[in-house]
């Protein structure tokens, strides 16, 4: 990840198990950049990413969310609205 990045103050990656990874990034531009650009994904798995707190622990961060962008093509004018818009945020 960290060639795919390229943070200018560089990284450490460690594994924590349980499927978790923690990121500690030297520069805070770096990391602002790499949350902000999500959603990112390593060998077809989606990552998900969370900023910790200082002292907090890491294994109760529940990541079970994932933000994405969907472009719908050929719904039929009479369901571009509001109320559609709706229903499908919380499918």
């Amino acid at each position: 990840m960290a060639d795919l990045w390229h943070p200018i103050g560089g990284i450490s990656i460690t594994d924590l198990g349980k499927k978790r990874v923690l990121f500690q990034f030297f520069y805070k531009v770096d990391m602002n950049r790499v949350l902000e650009r999500t959603s990112w994904s390593f060998n077809n798995h989606l990552l998900l990413m969370h900023k910790i707190q200082l002292g907090k622990d890491s294994s109760m961060l529940p990541l079970i969310y994932a933000e994405f962008w969907v472009q719908i093509h050929g719904l039929p004018l009479g369901l571009m609205s509001e109320a559609m818009r709706n229903s499908l945020v919380l499918f």
